[in-house]
């Protein structure tokens, strides 16, 4: 069971970044699903960063490393975000 919802959620993950880079896809579609994706990222640093924070009142080391975790996350997607959308809008120019 746990082999078939980590397949159906990775194809869904890896369809909508694929689909959200072809240009044979509809340009509204691509938006929807890139707002898709960061929303589904989105979520997950956030509850990083909220498992964090009660993490902090717990263990104080453990709640600064699953913070700095979250940070560093977010660094890492929106750098990768800039690589592969926002370069693509100035090669197009």
């Amino acid at each position: 069971m746990d082999i078939l919802f980590e397949a159906i959620f990775e194809l869904i993950l890896e369809g909508s970044i694929s689909a959200s880079k072809s240009k044979r896809v509809p340009k509204v579609i691509r938006y929807l699903l890139i707002l898709f994706l960061v929303s589904i990222y989105l979520f997950i640093f956030g509850f990083i960063f909220y498992i964090g924070i009660i993490g902090l009142s717990k263990h104080l080391l453990a709640g600064i490393l699953l913070i700095v975790i979250g940070i560093v996350f977010i660094i890492l997607s929106i750098l990768k975000f800039k690589k592969i959308y926002l370069k693509k809008i100035k090669s197009s120019e």
